[in-house]
């Protein structure tokens, strides 16, 4: 008997309790390997979320010769008017976090 109670609890729904901030910088995180494996040559975007007809994206950021380069950009595409509504340049992961949070919450 106390075997079915076990198969029965296994079979129950898998609650991941994890923060959207986690969420997020595990997303980012991510997104930025991603970005870093595209070959050269390659546009180098990543889509982060789309909602309706915007996206947030990640853009590798401009080369430069300089040590505080930033790591990558994010921004806000509006696909109906195939333009950018809002970026910001990220020189870490957690910068890159709160930009993706601002930027969804639009």
């Amino acid at each position: 008997m106390a075997e079915v109670t076990i198969i029965q609890t296994l079979r129950g729904p898998i609650v991941c309790k994890t923060s959207d901030n986690e969420f997020s910088k595990l997303r980012i995180t991510r997104a930025y390997i991603k970005l870093l494996c595209i070959p050269e040559g390659d546009a180098k975007i990543v889509s982060l979320a789309r909602i309706g007809n915007y996206e947030v994206r990640m853009f590798e950021a401009s080369q430069s010769s300089s040590d505080v380069a930033p790591l990558f950009s994010i921004e806000l595409f509006d696909h109906d008017a195939q333009s950018p509504v809002d970026s910001r340049f990220c020189y870490d992961i957690g910068e890159g976090v709160a930009a993706y949070q601002d930027l969804i919450s639009r």
